[in-house]
């Protein structure tokens, strides 16, 4: 990207806080506004989601998750391309409450979209935070 629009870790926990907090009706605009159409996303252990999967999941956490809560702790920025680590608490439907780690990497388009991502997420196993 010639002219990369600086992130911060603000924006990030925007983006994240988006995908689980809101009305479930605009998570296509949400999407539309946050992710580019050709996106792909991989998470440790197999699953990948592509544009219209993640419409689908933007709406189910949105209807779903009864808890959000994220703390980025570690964000940095090269050119198009952002790496970030999270400890957050979820809690989704009836599940339990959770604290969590998330490795979060990512490559945004020109207009700074998300156009590849790659998380990784754990249940918190303590350590330095």
């Amino acid at each position: 990207m010639s002219s990369t629009k600086k992130y911060t870790a603000q924006d990030l926990k925007a983006f994240l806080d988006g995908s689980f907090i809101g009305d479930p009706t605009e998570a296509r605009s949400f999407c539309e506004q946050n992710m580019n159409p050709k996106l792909v996303r991989f998470a440790a252990g197999g699953d990948r989601t592509d544009f219209e999967r993640a419409v689908e999941k933007v709406g189910f956490f949105r209807a779903n998750c009864k808890k959000w809560d994220a703390e980025v702790k570690f964000f940095a920025q090269d050119g198009n391309k952002i790496a970030a680590r999270l400890i957050l608490y979820i809690a989704v439907g009836e599940d339990p409450e959770k604290k969590m780690e998330l490795m979060f990497m990512a490559e945004l388009d020109e207009a700074g979209r998300y156009l590849n991502l790659w998380e990784q997420g754990t249940d918190y196993l303590g350590g330095e935070e």
